[in-house]
């Protein structure tokens, strides 16, 4: 439940209807309360002259305010529509969602449009006298609207300085990369020897996570349930503690058959869930497979699109994207290829210090409840990562310089052999590809004398470690 909430909030945040939509309602009730501060004033004999005016002139003041204001909105929009016209054309479209994220377009429609409505809202009450019906003019009301109008003025000038800069690569650039560094902090919380630290019994520690699938698996029966999907797409997330709660229930394992970012098919195999049979009947079997089937479907959300909360990978991603579209021949922009170069060697330094989350996740009571059969950890997002940007830059002599020393920067942090051998997996591809596109020597001492330098670096790592 916990996943849904946080992918719902999600795509609340990356739209422009929600904070208008709160914001419209607070004004609705801002409006419902000045005009009722108002009457009470208008009942009472206490009279607030700093705020004295006219009914013709506070509807002429509120109608000012409204026609302008919603027609700021206007111009607003127009203007956030261009700027997610230039970032999805230069940046590419899956990167409208950060920009979508990090404005605050939907916070300045917001505003306008609160404004506008409560003004209108206060407009109706205005009345002159007529007859025996007394004139009304809302004091408090056309003062708060009046302040609404200059706040609404000074947010248009925030706006276009918002706009100005946030179009601009290093903004872009560096809201990626923090997407980036959230999504490891939030899957990788832990740092390498942390788990061991905190550990009472180290020996049932190491027992525990050497303990095999097919061990766990013989323990609870070989009776099993195959959840395929029933819907297709990217799966945007999975709520781990309901599946926990299922084998809890069950008291057997959920095997998992597929992690955040894959691309799933219709029918496609989701989990595989091992229990001991204990249905009596053959009607009491069928309604539990159903019970199953759909409590797993309803965990693992299944959308349009890739999203980095539980995927590092596409974190990584965006990122990736960004350079690959610098680099190529319409754009040729190496210098903000590099710039996420050194972003992605920032957040993999980061990452390569973290503890690989257990691939067996355990109730309260630490038995075995969900395996995990497939994650991505520091392995898959470098290769991924620098090999994509590899492709394309290896021609570059400044963009594979900036690759090499963003490995020197990850290589700095690294501990684990395993880790230490992909960085020179990925270093050696490097060098292969930079010398097939460069003949000019001076340009190959360059790169062989960094390379030296990494290679004694991870040397010397794998000697201390």
């Amino acid at each position: 439940m916990r996943a849904r909430l946080e992918n719902l909030w999600d795509s609340f945040r990356t739209s422009f209807w929600f904070v208008p939509s709160i914001m419209a309602l607070m004004a609705i009730l801002l409006a419902f309360g000045t005009n009722q501060l108002d009457g009470l004033l208008d009942l009472s004999e206490r009279k607030l002259s700093w705020l004295s005016t006219t009914a013709p002139a506070a509807r002429s003041t509120l109608s000012s305010v409204a026609g302008a204001t919603i027609a700021l909105a206007g111009v607003v929009f127009s203007i956030t529509i261009v700027t997610l016209s230039i970032a999805s054309s230069q940046y590419g479209s899956r990167l409208v969602r950060n920009v979508m994220g990090a404005s605050i377009a939907d916070l300045v429609i917001g505003q306008y449009i609160g404004t506008s409505l409560y003004c209108m809202l206060v407009l109706q009450k205005v009345r002159e006298a007529h007859g025996d019906s007394p004139a009304f003019t809302p004091q408090v009301g056309t003062a708060v609207g009046l302040i609404l109008g200059v706040i609404s003025m000074g947010m248009l000038i925030w706006f276009i300085h918002h706009v100005a800069t946030a179009i601009q690569a290093p903004t872009i650039i560096s809201e990626v990369s923090r997407d980036l560094d959230e999504a490891i902090n939030r899957l990788f919380p832990e740092l390498i020897g942390d788990a061991a630290e905190k550990a009472t019994d180290e020996e049932e520690l190491e027992q525990q996570n050497h303990q095999s699938f097919d061990e766990i698996l013989a323990g609870v029966g070989k009776h099993n349930i195959t959840v395929p999907s029933e819907l297709e797409g990217y799966i945007e997330g999975i709520d781990g503690e309901s599946l926990v709660s299922l084998g809890q229930e069950l008291n057997g394992v959920v095997e998992l058959k597929c992690k955040p970012g894959d691309y799933i098919t219709k029918e496609q195999l989701l989990v595989r869930v091992w229990f001991q049979d204990q249905t009596e009947t053959e009607e009491d079997s069928e309604e539990q497979i159903e019970k199953v089937v759909n409590t797993v479907n309803r965990v693992i959300i299944i959308g349009l699109r890739r999203t980095p909360r539980q995927d590092v990978s596409y974190a990584a991603r965006e990122l990736v994207e960004i350079a690959v579209r610098a680099l190529s021949p319409g754009i040729n922009d190496p210098f903000t290829a590099m710039s996420c170069v050194d972003r992605l060697g920032s957040s993999l330094s980061r990452l390569v210090e973290r503890s690989n989350p257990s691939q067996i996740r355990r109730d309260s009571e630490s038995v075995p409840r969900v395996l995990v059969t497939t994650a991505d950890g520091f392995a898959e997002v470098l290769t991924r990562s620098f090999g994509m940007i590899r492709e394309y830059g290896s021609s570059n002599t400044a963009v594979s310089l900036k690759l090499l020393e963003a490995l020197v920067g990850i290589a700095s942090h690294a501990s684990r052999p395993e880790d230490i051998e992909v960085i020179q997996q990925e270093a050696d591809a490097l060098q292969t590809a930079f010398e097939e596109h460069h003949n000019i020597q001076a340009d190959r001492n360059t790169f062989h004398q960094a390379f030296g330098q990494l290679n004694d670096l991870l040397e010397s790592s794998l000697q201390t470690n």
